[in-house]
């Protein structure tokens, strides 16, 4: 998935933290994408959408928090939206940015 590093506008140290910190906080079976403004070269500026896919759905506010909280303090203070959802999930969101967002882990 590196490889697709090169399809988002933001630096590969912030795309290494967010993998790093959502395999920390949700574990290793997850899926994720960077989708929105930032996964389109010809813009400029916008939050950060991220969206992950997570197997295990216990107690995931904290861990959608704790997550928040520790990416914050790698990447400083940047507006990020973060959507967690389980596998197959079928709503607009999560075809949306699977469709049109980059996959990157």
């Amino acid at each position: 998935m590196k490889e697709n590093f090169k399809k988002v506008r933001l630096s590969e140290e912030v795309l290494e933290n967010i993998i790093s910190l959502a395999k920390k906080h949700f574990g290793k079976n997850i899926k994720i994408w960077i989708f929105g403004s930032r996964a389109d070269l010809n813009k400029k500026g916008g939050d950060i959408d991220i969206y992950i896919e997570v197997e295990d759905y216990t107690n995931i506010l904290d861990k959608k928090l704790d997550f928040l909280v520790d990416l914050d303090i790698k990447i400083g203070e940047q507006k990020v939206d973060l959507i967690i959802k389980p596998p197959n999930s079928s709503d607009f969101i999560s075809q949306e940015a699977k469709r049109t967002g980059i996959r990157i882990y």
